[in-house]
């Protein structure tokens, strides 16, 4: 029976310890990433109180490569690592410390998408998500493939949706992988390079829209800055507000000014022109305290050239 020790700290971290431990691997220890400020992790999961009540044991961490955790992993005389889950990159210790890998994760159709931040990079492109499972080397995300299940994103999902379906497609990876693994099947298949494409980082500010954008386009932002991301946003009358859902209004023949609330309904939902086409903005909420009214006619995001000359009115005014 192999040794496992899993690595972690988001949904799929949980997803996967809760499938080794229902296929009766003997996982013998937890590192769990613990930051200060655990909102800042998109999906973070409790995994301490998970390792509780399945009488795994546990140990948190703030920085991985800190000598004291791998000497804690030394200590567990590891096969196999599963790291799954955490922004920061293993140190070339951690490949030693297991006798046959560091097995990683990515939710992308790999050799396509490796890199950073591909849940909010497939949801926004509407491509493929998938759970792929892969021995990890120096490169990112390079390594050959034990498993891959693939999926097709929909025109509404989000990255809530998606992340619901990755989660879904670890079961059915897994389920099919790790009898195999029991076994003592070690057969990783070496990704086609000359397909690989890759993801850079993406950030909160990122979520910025320009209503000048297309419709299409800015649906497909705000779904992929949405939860467990944190959220689209534009401005109003000074306020910041974040843009949770929205849709695309096909039918309605409608022509106004960018950026202008054309229409509002008695949900509160509001029509926004765009550079192309219209969209309903429906689940959105302000920053500040008291919220403000968005009404027809309001026009969302700034014209640079206004503020700049509200800036240099201003400045003007006070000398």
């Amino acid at each position: 029976m192999y040794r496992i020790l899993v690595i972690g700290a988001v949904n799929s971290t949980a997803r996967i310890i809760q499938k080794l431990i229902s296929h009766k691997l003997e996982i013998v220890g937890v590192l769990g990433h613990e930051p200060k400020d655990k909102n800042k992790v998109s999906g973070w999961a409790d995994l301490a109180s998970l390792c509780l009540n399945s009488g795994v044991d546990y140990k948190s961490f703030v920085k991985i490569n800190d000598e004291e955790n791998l000497n804690w992993a030394r200590e567990k005389n590891v096969d196999i690592i599963f790291a799954v889950g955490f922004s920061q990159l293993l140190y070339d210790q951690w490949f030693s410390v297991a006798k046959l890998g560091c097995i990683g994760f990515h939710p992308t159709k790999l050799p396509l998408g490796r890199g950073r931040a591909p849940l909010a990079w497939v949801t926004l492109e509407q491509t493929h998500g998938s759970a792929t499972f892969f021995l990890m080397g120096k490169g990112a995300d390079d390594g050959p493939i034990f498993a891959q299940s693939i999926f097709k994103i929909e025109e509404n999902d989000d990255a809530g949706s998606v992340e619901t379906k990755i989660l879904d497609h670890i079961d059915i990876a897994l389920d099919q992988w790790l009898p195999e693994l029991k076994d003592g099947l070690w057969n990783p298949v070496p990704q086609c390079e000359h397909l690989a494409s890759y993801y850079g980082v993406r950030k909160e500010e990122d979520g910025l829209i320009n209503w000048n954008d297309n419709a299409q386009y800015i649906n497909r932002l705000i779904k992929a800055a949405s939860k467990p991301h944190p959220g689209a946003y534009t401005y109003c009358k000074d306020e910041k507000i974040t843009v949770w859902s929205c849709r695309l209004e096909k039918d309605l023949q409608f022509k106004g000014v960018i950026g202008r609330v054309l229409l509002k309904n008695e949900k509160q939902e509001c029509l926004i022109q765009t550079g192309e086409g219209l969209l309903w903005i429906e689940d959105y909420e302000f920053k500040e305290q008291p919220v403000i009214q968005i009404n027809v006619g309001d026009k969302l995001g700034y014209s640079i050239e206004d503020e700049i000359y509200r800036i240099k009115t201003i400045l003007k005014n006070n000398k």
